[in-house]
């Protein structure tokens, strides 16, 4: 019984530790308070529900049919359109997965003490960083349109930007000028970047 238990407590320390590599959770100083909490714009996270339930659907039915045929070796059109139909169900379900993940893993957290982000680790796929910055100050918050074309219109017609934020200002060219180090968050809502910036320039 007691090696049970010790299986059991191994799990679930094995599942917390994957949960803490995909989807960190901040921790937080004693007396620290959270003062604003920005996620990515909404149509982010529907638009990946979407793809799931969408990919489920068409894996779900076409999948067993595309089997059925398949152990049948009934060789027909239809055949061939389930069969693809099931694939553009896995892939929506890959997508999907991917932009819920996206979106769980990007944060912007700003306290009485600090400022805390996790971001994806761009080398890693599926895991998240969280970065804390004390000392430092923004003291840059620049808007920007997705380079993605589709969340580019999201962004046009919601308002949402790309916010870059960078600790070491501009760098001036001749054609105009550009931030230095910036970090990217992608599609804040209006309201947000409103709110960010009071409380980082204030």
């Amino acid at each position: 019984m007691a090696g049970g238990g010790a299986i059991v407590r191994f799990f679930k320390r094995l599942q917390g530790a994957l949960y803490e590599t995909v989807l960190p959770a901040p921790h937080y100083l004693q007396g620290e308070e959270v003062q604003l909490v920005i996620h990515m714009a909404d149509y982010r996270q529907v638009a990946s529900q979407i793809m799931l339930r969408v990919g489920l659907v068409l894996a779900g039915v076409a999948a067993p049919l595309t089997l059925i045929f398949w152990l049948l070796q009934v060789e027909t059109l239809i055949e061939y359109i389930t069969g693809l139909l099931a694939l553009l169900g896995l892939l929506l379900l890959v997508q999907g997965g991917q932009g819920w993940l996206t979106y769980h893993q990007w944060q912007f957290i700003l306290t009485n003490k600090r400022i805390i982000i996790t971001t994806p680790d761009p080398k890693r796929s599926l895991r998240a960083d969280v970065i804390y910055l004390k000392g430092g100050k923004i003291q840059v918050l620049d808007t920007n349109f997705s380079k993605n074309p589709l969340w580019g219109l999201l962004q046009m017609l919601t308002g949402a930007r790309d916010v870059v934020l960078s600790m070491s200002g501009y760098e001036f060219k001749e054609v105009g000028a550009e931030v230095k180090g910036g970090l990217r968050f992608p599609d804040v809502p209006p309201e947000e970047i409103s709110r960010l910036e009071e409380l980082i320039f204030k």
